[in-house]
Parts: structure tokens; C-alpha cells; sequence
């Protein structure tokens, strides 16, 4: 991960004043097992703390040292005993380099244990509470893909009352749906199984697809767009079933429209921002047709 992405994702983790105040609701017992999951990659920890000054540390003061030795006899003193010297400051070296290792370490402890992203984490599934974001959907079309990442191939779904980790298909149906306020809204259900290459995959059975309801309410870690879950309510949403699978392009710009991951308002979570409107009109057009 670049520093940018790596920035980025921290930025979309942390509490951001940029979004409007939300509908304060009790986290149901799979958000919170989700909000545990978030916060677990920003624990606070001290290998990550330690580990550097006690690998790093020992050696770096007397390389920086003998290299400014070297440097200091090829400019200045061509005849300067470097031996002599290094010998004679052993004692004072050492000293330095335990100052050089603590300092380190008290430096990354301090960033650590005052890191907002990490405080917030820390304490926010305990308090139990999440936002809610509601939207009311007339009707939606399903959508396929099969895009099986090698190097992220499972996924976390809860089940038996507890996330467990279960191997990905790679195939995800997408629901493209119109809401009451006239806005498009894309959500995503990955399915577990066997993983194939092919851009069709295997689609799972109807039972055990994703059946919206016409009242939707999103929930989200508070202060941020990091969604913990979905709660349906309400009659069906009238859905248009499809055999039309995403082709590698259309699957990369129907999951930048989606804002499902690492964006920031005036972008809003699974709506669709007026500029790509007409693309994803021509998108469902093409699969009804």
C-alpha cells in the first residue's frame, strides 16, 4: 500500500466533521461484531511500538557515527586515527545509542496512544451505538460479476452468531436500485464457494440471493462512511432478475460510482453522484436488453 492509499484509508477509518449529523440507533449484535472487526487493524500494540528501535536501533548511531568520521578525515583530516577514536568514545556511543533507542521507542508510543484513529477504535464498539442512513427503494435490477482475487480470497460473513472467515467464489450481485428521492444506489452481496477464472461464474440459488426490502436503513460506524451493515424492512423491492455479467471494465466503474470504500463527502455511501447517472442508465438498459 502506498503512503497515499495508506493515508487515505486512515483518513475514511477516522471521524470526519464533513458529514451531516445522522440518526443515532443500538448496534445490533452482527454491526458490533463488524465495529470489533474494524477496530482489531488499529489496535494498539507494542511490537509494532518496539520492534524498530530494538532492530534498527543498536546499529544506527555507530554507523551514522563512523560515517561522519569518514567523511570528516576525507575532507578535513586525511591522517586521522579512526580506530583511536571510535575506542577511546565506546562508552559514550553506547549511551547514545540506548538514549537513541528509548527516545524511538517513546516517540512511537506517544504516536500510538495519541493517534485519534486509534482512540476513536478503541473505545467505539464498546459504546455500542451506530448511525443510520435511510433510503426508500422503488424497484433495482440484479447484476453479476465474477472477479476472484488471489490474494484476498475469503470472506468474513456471520454466521452460527459470530463473523467466520469462509472461502470467496469471487461472484457478487450487484443491486442497482432507484430510490424515492430519485437517485441510483448499487449494493453488493459477495457469495462464498468454489473460486473459477472464468467472467461467468456461478451464480448462487434464488433462496439464497439478496432480496432487498423497499426500506432500507445503512448503518455506519458514527462520524464516518465506513459501513457496519444493512437492515431491510418493508415489503420487497420489486427486482428485475438478470443473467448479465460485468465485464472487467464495467465492474471497475460500477464499484467507483458505488462509494462502497475510501471516499469522502459530498460522496455518500452506495448513491450513485448525478455525473455517472446516465452511464449506469445505459448500464441497466444494456443488461434488460
Amino acid at each position: 500500500m502506498s503512503d497515499d492509499s495508506y493515508t487515505r484509508y486512515i483518513r475514511f477509518q477516522t471521524p470526519d466533521p464533513g458529514i451531516a449529523p445522522r440518526e443515532q440507533a443500538p448496534m445490533l449484535a452482527q454491526e458490533q461484531a463488524w465495529a470489533w472487526e474494524r477496530a482489531s487493524g488499529h489496535r494498539f500494540s507494542w511490537i509494532v511500538v518496539l520492534l524498530a528501535p530494538l532492530c534498527f536501533g543498536p546499529v544506527l548511531p555507530g554507523i551514522l557515527f563512523l560515517v561522519g568520521l569518514l567523511f570528516y578525515r576525507s575532507l578535513f583530516a586525511a591522517d586521522l586515527d579512526i580506530d583511536r577514536i571510535v575506542g577511546a568514545s565506546f562508552g559514550w556511543l553506547v549511551f547514545a545509542t540506548l538514549l537513541f533507542m528509548t527516545t524511538w521507542a517513546l516517540r512511537n508510543y506517544l504516536r500510538d496512544t495519541r493517534d485519534p484513529t486509534k482512540r476513536y477504535w478503541q473505545s467505539m464498539p464498546d459504546q455500542g451505538r451506530v448511525e443510520l442512513e435511510r433510503h426508500t427503494l422503488e424497484s433495482g435490477i440484479n447484476l453479476w460479476s465474477s472477479d476472484y482475487d488471489p490474494d484476498c480470497n475469503t470472506l468474513m460473513q456471520w454466521k452460527n452468531d459470530k463473523l467466520e472467515s469462509v472461502q470467496d467464489s469471487g461472484v457478487s450481485q450487484w443491486v442497482v436500485a432507484k430510490t424515492t428521492a430519485g437517485h441510483w444506489l448499487v449494493l453488493k452481496e459477495q457469495y462464498p464457494g468454489n473460486f473459477t477464472y472464468a467472467r461467468e461464474g456461478k451464480m448462487p440459488t434464488p433462496d439464497k440471493q439478496l432480496r432487498p426490502g423497499q426500506e432500507l436503513a445503512i448503518a455506519f460506524a458514527p462520524g464516518t462512511h465506513l459501513s457496519l451493515g444493512q437492515r431491510f424492512s418493508g415489503a420487497p423491492m420489486p427486482l428485475v432478475d438478470t443473467q448479465y455479467w460485468l465485464s472487467a471494465d464495467e465492474l471497475k466503474r460500477l464499484a467507483e460510482v458505488a462509494h462502497h470504500w475510501t471516499f469522502f463527502p459530498p460522496d455518500r455511501y452506495a448513491v450513485v453522484n448525478p455525473q455517472d447517472t446516465e452511464w449506469v442508465q445505459r448500464l441497466v438498459d444494456k443488461a434488460q436488453g
